[in-house]
């Protein structure tokens, strides 16, 4: 594999997880705790999550957006270059349209989740409803995530993708089953280099035995 794709899957993974997991944490764990306190209390925990959390959300986003773009860009590219299935298969699969959808969500989630640890008046009704945005917020995501592993299965298979309209048919197939198919290719090509060797020891045999019957007499 790439250097350079595996350093940018793996920063986009741990800056999905990183997100993720303080949504999580905030909506299911911190939230209920601080419903206990006094408002003024509240707020100034808050305040101190807010000023130690806002870092790591802008690092995530910036990590997500750059790397998740990169990678797009760099699977688009290759799908071209290599002529996938005649040049068809983003059209064949809804590539294009999947990621836009995924593209649209994550905006939306990365907006809350901006507002969430943000101070500006703009998104004060954000935060007037932590509990209820932190939920949508969530539900976003997870979204995306599920789009991911979809977009994701589709390049690394195995699939069977119909025939369109294009008349294109596309055969992806896993690692195992490359493995798999060449090591029966060569069990086959072995076991027809054996039964041509048996063959020719069959074939010499009666060759032998005559000139041994020739010398005897």
């Amino acid at each position: 594999m790439d250097p350079t794709l595996l350093l940018l899957r793996w920063a986009h993974v741990l800056a999905a997880i990183v997100a993720m997991g303080g949504l999580v944490f905030a909506r299911f764990a911190l939230l209920p705790a601080l419903s206990e306190l006094d408002a003024s209390t509240r707020d100034r925990v808050h305040e101190r999550i807010r000023r130690h959390w806002l870092p790591w959300v802008i690092g995530a986003i910036t990590l997500l957006l750059a790397s998740g773009l990169a990678n797009f860009l760099l699977f688009n590219a290759r799908v071209k270059g290599e002529e996938w299935a005649g040049g068809q298969w983003m059209r064949e699969t809804n590539y294009h349209a999947l990621f836009g959808a995924k593209f649209l969500m994550a905006l939306v989630a990365f907006y809350l989740a901006s507002a969430l640890v943000g101070r500006g008046a703009g998104t004060q009704w954000v935060r007037n409803d932590r509990a209820k945005w932190l939920s949508v917020t969530i539900g976003l995501t997870l979204g995306v995530v599920l789009l991911s592993g979809w977009m994701r299965q589709l390049h690394t298979g195995p699939n069977m993708i119909a025939a369109g309209d294009g008349g294109v048919e596309i055969d992806v197939m896993s690692s195992r089953e490359l493995r798999r198919d060449e090591g029966e290719k060569a069990d086959g090509q072995e076991r027809q280099e054996a039964d041509g060797r048996a063959a020719a020891e069959d074939r010499q045999a009666p060759a032998t035995a005559g000139g041994g019957e020739e010398a005897a007499r």
